[in-house]
């Protein structure tokens, strides 16, 4: 399944169940509700830190391309 979010609108807890409720802006500018993304409390700690190593290897992998796209205009 595939959700395109681009807000967190509310985070909450409920029955040892972590609740973030994701939004996207609509044309209007509104939030449309698109799902909720439920994490047991148990896990919550080993997802957070997950997803933050992973969006720091991301943010490597960005500034070495375009530390290599510099290096080519550069060389051009």
């Amino acid at each position: 399944m595939h959700i395109f979010a681009d807000q967190i609108s509310k985070v909450s807890l409920s029955n040892y169940n972590l609740r973030i409720e994701l939004t996207q802006r609509a044309a209007d500018n509104a939030s449309v509700e698109v799902g909720t993304l439920i994490i047991p409390v148990s896990q919550a700690n080993n997802f957070v830190n997950g997803l933050a190593n992973g969006l720091k290897r991301l943010e490597a992998q960005i500034k070495e391309q375009a530390e290599q796209n510099n290096n080519k205009d550069t060389l051009q």
